[in-house]
């Protein structure tokens, strides 16, 4: 099983992951997307904006400065002669021949005279990517007509330093992805490790639950085989002759029942097939009748039986299951109180709440055993509990009762000293 387990949690690991890593290269592409399309569409339109404000031909020594490089014959990419100017442009005439330009830069003039005549052609602009000496440039070609004059305005820019700028973003979104990655991994083995914890749990609860059950009926088995083989070996005794080892194994018989009636109980419960029933109901009757009811059992354990129940108290809630746990609660009380000893219930409204208490003279226990008690077939004096009839599940089943009512339990005991049990019920 814990194999099967741990199998469970690396697939859901991977699920978990993957879904992450999903998340994040979406994220990564997103952010990709829009920095290498939005930068090529600014572009873009700059340079169509730049390309309208060199037509108007009477700004042009304003807009962009013209600067004219003496240097003959060698090539040096533009982006390194004029730094300052991001966008250059090259005005052509209607024979394409050149009239005016930012740079001189004859590499880019041959090049570009081509792409002038199909824009003048096409009669309509358009954008192009060319290559020079290993460099990028975008250009924008759009024709003119203004003041009888005619011809084609180019804008183009260097991308070597956009391009650094989308690699090394890049780089960036690539190491943040492997970064993410493993995060998403360890996020996801987390992730795994809190959905399993349920699982885990009741599985845990089901190991211990088959344990403590096989322990619980292995006993009573054991006894009344025993009786009962003593009772076949007797070949010649009667029933009379026998009669303590046929009643030992009744009343093993009698335990049994018991023990599978609350295990069938406690089914239900974790299966959720129990409904409550809640209605307005008389609790200072309720707890009456319980008195009047354990009183002969109390007087024929020499036990004092003493109640203080607040008249007209009513609660709303499983009138049946409030019987239950508190017959629980006196029928613990009978078991654990030695001869001679005390039991008294009390009841009282405390501003609408109510409070009942439950307290013995028994042999009470140690502090460190408070919260244990209400565990499945949890029992301090487990010999003493099955020899009384005891199945360890009494607790746990008073428990859900109040529990499921919204109600709490608080317990007091010392070795020796007796035990108290306080259930309080909120205002309904």
């Amino acid at each position: 099983m814990f194999q099967e387990l741990r199998s469970m949690r690396l697939r859901l690991t991977l699920y978990y992951t993957l879904v992450l890593v999903l998340f994040t290269f979406l994220f990564i592409g997103f952010a990709f997307y829009n920095i290498f399309y939005a930068d090529g569409f600014m572009l873009d339109r700059e340079l169509k904006i730049n390309a309208g404000q060199v037509n108007d031909l009477n700004i042009i020594p304003d807009i962009i400065p013209e600067v004219h490089d003496e240097r003959p014959a060698k090539k040096v990419p533009d982006g390194e002669k004029n730094a300052d100017a991001l966008f250059k442009f090259i005005l052509r005439d209607e024979d394409m021949q050149i009239t005016n330009s930012s740079l001189q830069y004859q590499a880019m003039f041959q090049r570009s005279q081509e792409l002038a005549q199909q824009s003048w052609l096409s009669r309509k602009g358009r954008w192009d990517t060319i290559n020079l000496d290993g460099i990028e440039y975008r250009i924008y070609s759009v024709p003119f007509h203004k003041n009888n004059e005619n011809g084609v305005v180019q804008t183009y820019c260097n991308l070597t330093m956009i391009h650094k700028l989308i690699s090394r973003f890049s780089y960036v979104l690539m190491g943040t992805g492997m970064i993410a990655i493993l995060f998403a991994a360890f996020i996801g083995w987390w992730l795994a490790g809190r959905a399993m914890m349920p699982v885990r749990l009741a599985w845990q609860r089901q190991k211990e639950f088959i344990a403590d059950v096989s322990h619980e009926l292995r006993t009573p088995l054991t006894i009344i085989q025993s009786n009962l083989d003593v009772v076949v070996a007797d070949q010649n005794g009667s029933i009379k002759d026998n009669i303590n080892w046929l009643q030992n194994a009744y009343s093993e018989t009698s335990n049994m029942g018991k023990l599978v009636n609350d295990l069938l109980f406690l089914s239900r419960i974790d299966a959720q097939e129990i409904k409550f029933n809640h209605n307005e109901f008389n609790l200072s009757s309720l707890l009456s009748e319980l008195v009047f009811q354990f009183a002969p059992l109390f007087q024929n354990k020499n036990l004092k039986f003493s109640s203080g129940i607040e008249p007209g108290v009513k609660m709303y809630g499983d009138e049946v299951r409030i019987r239950q746990m508190v017959s629980i609660f006196l029928d613990n009380a009978f078991k654990y109180t030695p001869n001679g000893g005390s039991v008294n219930l009390k009841m009282r409204k405390i501003q609408n709440a109510m409070e009942i208490v439950i307290e013995d003279s028994g042999i009470g226990f140690d502090e460190s055993e408070r919260e244990k008690i209400f565990m499945r077939f949890y029992r301090i004096d487990k010999a003493r509990s099955r020899k009384q009839g005891g199945t360890g599940l009494g607790l746990a089943i008073a428990a859900w009762i109040a529990d499921e009512h919204k109600g709490t339990i608080k317990v007091f005991s010392k070795p020796g000293k007796g035990s108290t049990f306080k259930v309080f019920f909120p205002k309904s």
